[in-house]
Formats: structure tokens, sequence, C-alpha cells
């Protein structure tokens, strides 16, 4: 199965380096809506993390093998939160599309990575505010800025 991870360098420092993945996936023969995608670890945390920490690395590898046609994509976003203001406020710094297709045969092919930008942010909001009422997600202009 195919793996992703992600790194991140940040000049801040302390807690202003604390950042979390956000990670959304659309799955095979579910709904067409991406939903989140928690670390099994933390699946039951009020936390719209799937990782989280001090420059924390996004690491994932898709566990649920399908045989036969499969097209698997996921939405990863680096986000940040003003902690000193608002705890529970989610501000995305970039993101990235990523997944894979599998084909009848089972042989799989990567999907090409790419940028996502402030209308992909904007499209999970609504679902991610459904789904954790505690926090509160900024829209989707910080990621406009990123290269």
């Amino acid at each position: 199965m195919p793996v992703c991870t992600a790194s991140v360098e940040f000049s801040a420092c302390g807690y202003r380096s604390l950042l979390g993945w956000v990670q959304l996936v659309r799955e095979p023969n579910a709904t067409d809506r991406f939903e989140v995608d928690p670390f099994d670890l933390f699946a039951d945390s009020s936390a719209p993390f799937a990782w989280y920490g001090f420059r924390p690395v996004l690491f994932d590898a898709p566990s649920r093998w399908r045989s036969g046609a499969v097209q698997w994509q996921a939405h990863s976003f680096l986000t940040i939160g003003p902690w000193d203001l608002d705890r529970r406020f989610v501000v995305p710094l970039a993101g990235f599309a990523w997944g894979y297709n599998q084909d009848p045969e089972n042989r799989l092919q990567l999907s090409p990575v790419r940028l996502l930008g402030p209308a992909d942010w904007d499209s999970h909001r609504s679902y991610l505010a459904e789904r954790y009422p505690t926090w509160r997600f900024s829209d989707g202009s910080p990621l406009a800025d990123q290269r």
C-alpha cells in the first residue's frame, strides 16, 4: 500500500511551533464526501487533528485494503491555532491532496500530489464544524499564500 510522509520546517519556537495536521479522506464505496481520518489511537478524540505537536510529521499508510477497483483520496492540511487568543480555533497554513488508484487487477498507481487552496478547505468547514462542535475553523484564505 502507498504511504505518505510530510515534515515541517517552521521558524517559530516553543509553543508558537505547535501545529496540527487535519486529514480528511474519501473512501471507496462510502459516501461521496470526505470524512476525518483520525489516527486509530485518537479515534475518539474531541480534537480534529490526526497528528499534532511541535513541527509534527504526517505519516499515513491507508490500512483498509480492498480487492478490485479503488480510488482513495486524502486532503491533508497543516494547521495552526492562535493558542494565546483562542485555543480551539484552527487556521490552515498549507494543504495538499494525495492518494492512489487501484485497478480491477489490484495494481496501484499513485495520484499526483497537488496543492489545495482556499476552496478545498472551505468545502470541508461545515463538516468539520459539525464533527467538532467545540472547535471553530477559519476560512481557507491563508492557503492562498502557500507555495
